[in-house]
């Protein structure tokens, strides 16, 4: 009896870490979480988003546009799948930030369950445990994107894979359905990140025509293909329904797999196992050392089981491992390559890793707890920035800032810090200064995110040299006038409607956001200053006034007369 109330015991305390890790991940790690910088002394607003990336305000103001009626693709440019656009649109309509904070915590939870059970197919109690929380840190850093909202599919899919290879190549009818719609998700989210169906359908088909189980293999196939229709055939009816399944061919489909990015050459995918120290900046080099050290270490672990594994159903699911992470770095770096950001979709390709070495490293700990603790530390050491809450990230940076230099003034950095606080201002003041259906131009979406505002502009933000303007796709609502030379943002600030009506509203950005992890105190980088140039400060001079200006900022409205009729705005004393 005894012995059996120390396992229940043990059992109930490692399913209480695992809830424990999860719950510390949603409510600190999650960049929308609503209390990750909750501070006594700052409104529970402004608490709100937080230092996000510009990626993720993009995202929460292209998602928060389809509940205004908006349609991706036709009304506004961005070329992720339609499905992600929808969660990002529930959570906003749940509650706006909070709301897609709720939304990721059950994907968060949805996560860890699939990675201890598929973890726990291979592994011990234990391991698959401290696998599945190091798992649930490990993609909780990442910024809410469909990078990360994938990833309940993946293990899901991952799941149900080791299952079959398993249970000696049978897979039930619901698990199949499921198996499909799980790939329609993902591939509707993020069409780069389908290597595991890729390898699991290879699995299937060899082992089905080996066995001659071909009624088998037809009969899976068209459930497969039923699963996947029952995701994708609502989505496509709803983009029909709108009249924009042609525009979702040539963004989505047509663009991410021709358009989009560069090719560099199939060697560049070493990259995500060995940088090439000579032709990438120490910066680099040091983001690829805490982001991407598992790749090489999950390979070898992956081929070295698989070369001495005497188990064929192990031996099966460790050759597909090895070939679902080569698949996986591959796709993700075939159009281009991003150091921090790809890391986080490659959670399900490291699980089975960390549930190895965990359990290698339990067993070694009963005879060199100090080999033990080495391995241990080394392994969760990435993720160990995960343990750092924000408002103690937040006295590290002030206290940086002041041991570079003593005489800064902290004061404009505000309690919790916030570089996007500009952004918040001017938001503030076109929410309370602008009708709602104000035609703004302008580049920012934290500023239209916080000030629900649309762009009038479909091309909200600019890519660079990824993104050929005039190769775009046409957007049915808007035509673009002729674009002036000028630099970065400046590009896209003078944008007519199909109407010919000029923007009401134009903001102009002087200096790039600074990001968190950038000192302010470091001497200012030309490359941060924006100018503008001859060609718009004389159309800014003809046609618009300067309405409002902060540090960051410049608001400029336009003179009544010009285009349709200037917009009404009671001016307050004291206002530029």
């Amino acid at each position: 009896m005894e012995e059996t109330n120390r396992i229940n015991g043990k059992r109930l305390g490692l399913r209480f870490l695992l809830i424990g890790v999860v719950c510390f991940a949603a409510l600190f790690n999650l960049k929308t979480s609503p209390f990750r910088y909750i501070v006594p002394s700052v409104p529970f607003s402004e608490c709100l988003g937080n230092q996000q990336t510009n990626d993720t305000y993009i995202y929460l103001y292209t998602g928060g546009l389809i509940p205004k009626g908006l349609m991706p693709y036709r009304d506004f440019f961005d070329h992720k799948g339609p499905l992600f656009y929808l969660f990002v649109a529930l959570g906003i309509r749940l509650g706006r930030m909070a709301g897609v904070w709720l939304v990721e915590t059950l994907f968060l939870f949805s996560s860890a369950f699939f990675a201890y059970k598929t973890a726990r197919l291979l592994t011990g109690r234990a391991a698959s445990v401290l696998a599945a929380s190091l798992a649930v840190l490990w993609y909780s850093l990442g910024q809410m994107s469909p990078d990360t909202l994938v990833i309940p599919f993946i293990l899901a899919g991952l799941y149900s894979f080791v299952r079959y290879v398993l249970n000696g190549g049978t897979i039930g009818r619901a698990e199949t359905l499921a198996v499909g719609a799980s790939f329609a998700s993902v591939f509707l989210m993020k069409m780069n990140l389908i290597s595991l169906w890729l390898v699991y359908a290879a699995v299937v088909i060899v082992s089905s025509l080996a066995g001659k189980k071909y009624v088998f293999l037809l009969e899976r196939t068209a459930l497969f293909l039923l699963g996947a229709a029952l995701v994708a055939l609502p989505v496509l009816a709803w983009l029909g329904s709108k009249g924009t399944i042609g525009d979702f061919v040539r963004v989505y489909l047509k663009f991410n797999l021709v358009d989009y990015g560069d090719r560099p050459p199939l060697g560049n995918s070493l990259l995500y196992f060995i940088p090439v120290i000579f032709r990438q900046t120490p910066q680099a080099v040091r983001y690829w050392a805490f982001y991407f050290c598992y790749n090489l270490p999950a390979l070898l672990v992956y081929l070295f089981i698989f070369l001495y594994e005497k188990d064929r159903a192990r031996k099966v699911i460790f050759a597909s491992l090895t070939a679902i992470l080569l698949l996986s770095i591959h796709f993700i770096g075939a159009k281009g390559f991003h150091f921090i950001y790809y890391c986080y979709p490659m959670t399900a390709d490291y699980l089975i890793f960390f549930a190895v070495a965990f359990e290698f490293i339990l067993r070694l700990a009963a005879r060199r707890r100090i080999a033990a603790a080495a391995l241990f530390f080394l392994l969760v050491m990435p993720a160990l920035r995960a343990a750092v809450i924000p408002p103690m990230d937040d006295c590290l940076t002030r206290r940086r800032i002041l041991r570079a230099d003593p005489t800064a003034d902290l004061s404009s950095l505000g309690r919790p810090i916030r570089f996007d606080r500009a952004a918040l201002d001017l938001a503030h003041y076109l929410r309370e200064k602008t009708p709602p259906d104000a035609r703004i131009n302008g580049v920012g979406c934290a500023v239209y995110w916080y000030a629900d505002r649309v762009c009038m502009c479909p091309h909200l933000y600019e890519e660079g040299e990824k993104v050929r303007f005039r190769e775009l796709p046409p957007l049915s609502r808007f035509q673009p006038m002729t674009l002036l030379p000028a630099q970065r943002s400046y590009k896209l600030t003078f944008w007519e409607d199909a109407l010919g009506n000029p923007p009401e509203y134009i903001f102009e950005q002087r200096h790039r956001n600074v990001r968190l992890g950038k000192e302010r105190f470091k001497p200012e980088d030309p490359r941060h200053v924006i100018e503008t140039s001859p060609e718009i400060e004389a159309r800014l001079a003809a046609d618009y006034e300067l309405a409002y200006r902060n540090e960051q900022y410049d608001l400029y409205r336009l003179r009544a007369g010009r285009g349709r009729e200037a917009p009404s705005e009671k001016r307050e004393e004291g206002e530029e």
